[in-house]
């Protein structure tokens, strides 16, 4: 059976407490050892963790957590965002998320806060 791998906040949470361990004087053997019980992985699974943190010692940025919602668009505007998206090497939401993002800016409304 394949194992989840961790997105997102999880994968962030984990690397960051690597990174922590490592900044505290910790040897990566140790912190893999930590991680592994801490978060109750494999030795490979925490390893993976503790080479991230390495790569990123100021650790990684927590993503925010993200819902689904259903618009009705014109076809020419979805496959023009689609061609965009892939120019921009990212997926659909994210170029949607950032379209939204400066509307919304523009309109001088925060991107943050609750859904209503």
């Amino acid at each position: 059976m394949a194992e989840r791998r961790a997105r997102g906040e999880e994968f962030a949470s984990r690397v960051n407490r690597a990174a922590e361990l490592l900044a505290g004087g910790a040897r990566p053997a140790a912190a893999r050892r930590a991680i592994e019980q801490e978060f109750l992985l494999s030795a490979r699974q925490a390893l993976r963790y503790v080479r991230a943190a390495q790569e990123s010692p100021d650790g990684v940025a927590v993503p925010e957590v993200t819902a689904t919602f259903t618009v009705r668009l014109p076809v020419s505007v979805i496959a023009a965002a689609r061609v965009g998206a892939v120019r921009r090497g990212e997926g659909l939401g994210a170029l949607t998320a950032a379209a939204l993002r400066g509307h919304l800016a523009r309109e001088g409304r925060s991107p943050g806060g609750s859904a209503g």
